[in-house]
């Protein structure tokens, strides 16, 4: 599927997916939620932005192991989707040799490497 028919189909389901920001996102949040806490100006979200991540879907070519298993830890494998970025010059052929050398259980890379894309309805 197309990376544009992916976003068309979750934002029919009134979800979110962020691309490439995997390796940023989650260890933002302890600042993002301090600001929030903070300042009236980052408050233009009704609640903490951490209460927003069983809304938004990863993508889990975030490419070192160490990584991927840190976007798990704090999001869950329930929010991370398959990520290779291939054919383009930053893709990768192996995404589904990458959950395994993240050390995710065989529960969690199911869930990542079809799983959670089956549940919203993003493949036939």
């Amino acid at each position: 599927m197309r990376r544009g028919a992916c976003l068309l189909a979750l934002q029919q389901t009134g979800r979110l997916a962020v691309m490439a920001l995997g390796l940023y996102l989650p260890v933002y949040l302890g600042r993002a939620d301090h600001a929030w806490r903070e300042r009236s100006d980052a408050r233009s979200c009704e609640r903490p932005p951490s209460e927003y991540l069983d809304e938004i879907f990863f993508d889990s070519l975030v490419y070192t192991p160490h990584a991927l298993r840190r976007l798990i830890d704090t999001v869950g494998s329930g929010q991370v989707l398959l990520g290779s970025d291939y054919p383009f010059d930053m893709g990768v052929t192996d995404p589904l040799d990458r959950l395994t050398a993240a050390g995710l259980s065989p529960h969690q890379q199911d869930r990542v490497a079809g799983g959670n894309a089956a549940r919203l309805g993003l493949i036939p």
